[in-house]
């Protein structure tokens, strides 16, 4: 059954700076209870034009995965995950055409109404995450199919490309990357990801030294096999898409795993620290001392 959630605007704007990251975040355990695979969650955010409150659709994310934060994310515990070839996020234009106050009232819900609500009163009455009718679900479809798509959600790096200009110590590459392609993020973001470029290999080196150059999922052990490293670090939340350059953002996998995890979109759940593959696999970590799991 299809959702709808309230995005604070500014989450939204940070979220497009960073690389749009395409998931959605809370402490509310409906988060995950309210939405199975392939449903559909609606996000709306309040804006103030002219000095009144007015309500625009942000993003419609389309279920592909549901899972558990690390313990030290601000955002929330659950984490859901939109398909990027599917989901929408839209250019907040500031004006009264797109406002979607009279609609949110309309809206058939599981549990209580928006009805005679006012512009100051409805966005606490949205703050939980609320099902939706599928006829309301059309609702905000229709309305959703005149707005203008956000193009800075699209123009986001591939992350494998990135990682690879970091594995290689490639300053000149990254430069290609973020100058030289239509990136969304911010100059501020483009200008931190150059700057965590000698952080990120100090990262890694620590990985290396605390595993021994192990994967911590297969415990394949190259250095002992062949006498050379060749585990590389992954990033659980992508740098391309926000993701953090530290420690509990990162995890060494063996370069045939890096590659399965990146073509398949796999997510990383820290309530059970595995890899959670769209075919159904789950590949648990067996070498683990840097990650905390978190219990829902």
């Amino acid at each position: 059954m299809d959702a709808i959630a309230i995005w604070n605007y500014s989450n939204y704007r940070k979220d497009l700076d960073e690389g749009a990251g395409y998931h959605f975040n809370s402490n509310q355990s409906r988060l995950h209870s309210a939405l199975n695979i392939g449903d559909s969650i609606w996000l709306v955010t309040r804006v103030v034009v002219r000095g009144r409150n007015e309500y625009r659709l942000a993003a419609r994310l389309i279920i592909r995965a549901k899972t558990i934060n690390s313990p030290s994310y601000k955002y929330g515990t659950y984490r859901v995950w939109g398909d990027v070839t599917v989901s929408s996020y839209f250019h907040i234009e500031k004006t009264s055409e797109h406002d979607v106050f009279e609609l949110l009232k309309l809206l058939e819900m599981e549990s209580g109404t928006l009805v005679g609500k006012n512009r100051s009163n409805i966005f606490q009455s949205m703050q939980t995450v609320r099902n939706i009718s599928r006829k309301s679900s059309n609702l905000l479809e229709s309305f959703s199919n005149q707005l203008p798509l956000e193009t800075r959600a699209i123009q986001v790096l591939d992350e494998s490309k990135l990682e690879k200009a970091f594995i290689a110590n490639d300053a000149g590459q990254l430069n290609l990357l973020l100058n030289e392609n239509p990136v969304g993020y911010s100059v501020s973001t483009k200008s931190e990801i150059k700057q965590s470029f000698e952080r990120n290999r100090k990262l890694v080196k620590s990985l290396h030294e605390l595993y021994n150059g192990r994967c911590q999922v297969t415990g394949h052990d190259s250095p002992l096999l062949y006498g050379v490293p060749t585990a590389e670090a992954h990033h659980v939340v992508y740098r391309s898409r926000g993701g953090a350059d530290e420690m509990e953002n990162l995890v060494l996998v063996s370069p045939n795993l890096h590659t399965a995890i990146h073509a398949a979109n796999a997510t990383f759940d820290y309530s059970s620290l595995a890899f959670v593959f769209p075919n159904g696999r789950v590949e648990p970590l067996v070498l683990n001392t840097h990650l905390e799991k978190r219990v829902a």
